[in-house]
């Protein structure tokens, strides 16, 4: 049987109409070329097979992915973070950067990190969402290059990619102000994540925009912070007319929680939420929320993940904020025509 031919790059350069440098320069994820371009470039290679040749000098990369365990469930919060893993290992493989994925516990992590580093089995590591305790500080103490995914970087050392928190949830907030609501609660436990953190802090500046008081007998706590477990929502006995809710999930609870007590959505108390995950939809009303943007953070998050191991003397340290975008749905009235 007669062996397939190997394409070349300049094959791949006349089937799109372009010059060979043009190719070259996606292959290698250098600069000037288009994402759109680059990833149809991409998308020809990988359809014939086409692997650069190694000439004794490049050599091929390979990430560690480190995440909880109880991301790699089948809840809320695993889903969510599956889907953001699979963005990053998808803008990975562009790049033709192998990944392995970790999932240590306390117990287990010196183990693990004993592979990584003296195997010298990876070029970076990616930490993506919040590590069981006293993990994280363990990966800290590597020197390799770094990059936190959905938290910060404690330490200022590396970056950091996350998504736009603060100023999506001033938008939220000031668009039930807009809205006419001024009694405006907010659903979360604050500290236990920095992203329900950042999203506290954009509802505090809204509301001190606005100069209103913000009253905490309007913050309803929606998890355990020590194990980041869900509990029971408790309404305040003096109920506002709308609550910004950390994330869908925590949302459709919410709602759950108020139609038993009587109250009608939109009607009587209105929502706005997070992510724009299945529970925004599920939720009666659909929740109004602000779409995390999971391939963007997949793209910044491998770029700065090549760029740290090729250029590990590059200033670090930065925090990279991936804008989402606001769904208007039903669970939002307003109070007052303007």
């Amino acid at each position: 049987m007669a062996r397939k031919k190997k394409i070349s790059m300049q094959q791949i350069a006349n089937e799109l109409s372009i010059s060979k440098v043009t190719v070259s320069k996606a292959l290698n994820n250098k600069d000037g070329v288009s994402e759109a371009l680059r990833s149809q470039i991409l998308r020809t290679s990988e359809k014939y097979g086409y692997t650069l040749p190694n000439y004794g000098q490049r050599k091929a990369l390979n990430v560690a992915i480190i995440m909880n365990s109880r991301f790699t469930s089948s809840s809320d919060s695993g889903r969510f973070y599956m889907q953001m893993y699979e963005e990053i290992v998808s803008e990975l493989r562009k790049v033709f950067c192998s990944s392995m994925l970790f999932t240590p516990a306390y117990e287990t992590v010196d183990k693990d990190l004993e592979m990584i580093t003296s195997q010298g089995l990876v070029d970076g590591i990616i930490l993506l969402g919040i590590l069981e305790s006293g993990v994280c500080e363990k990966v800290d103490a590597i020197s390799l290059p770094k990059i936190y995914v959905d938290i910060y970087d404690k330490t200022g050392m590396s970056d950091s990619v996350v998504s736009e928190n603060i100023y999506s949830s001033y938008e939220l907030t000031k668009y039930l102000l807009q809205m006419g609501h001024e009694r405006i609660g907010f659903v979360g436990s604050v500290g236990a994540t920095t992203s329900i953190t950042d999203r506290f802090l954009g509802y505090q500046r809204a509301l001190m925009d606005k100069k209103l008081s913000i009253l905490y007998k309007w913050l309803v706590p929606d998890r355990n912070i020590e194990e980041d477990e869900a509990i029971d929502l408790v309404l305040p006995a003096d109920m506002p007319t709308a609550f910004v809710c950390n994330c869908d999930e925590s949302a459709f609870r919410m709602v759950k929680k108020l139609k038993e007590e009587g109250y009608h959505i939109p009607e009587d108390v209105s929502i706005v939420s997070f992510d724009d995950d299945i529970y925004a939809e599920l939720c009666d009303p659909k929740l109004t929320t602000v779409a995390v943007n999971m391939e963007e953070i997949g793209k910044v998050t491998a770029k700065r993940m090549i760029k740290r191991i090729k250029e590990p003397n590059e200033e670090s340290g930065k925090v990279y904020r991936v804008e989402g975008k606001n769904i208007f749905r039903n669970s939002v009235k307003k109070l007052r025509n303007d």
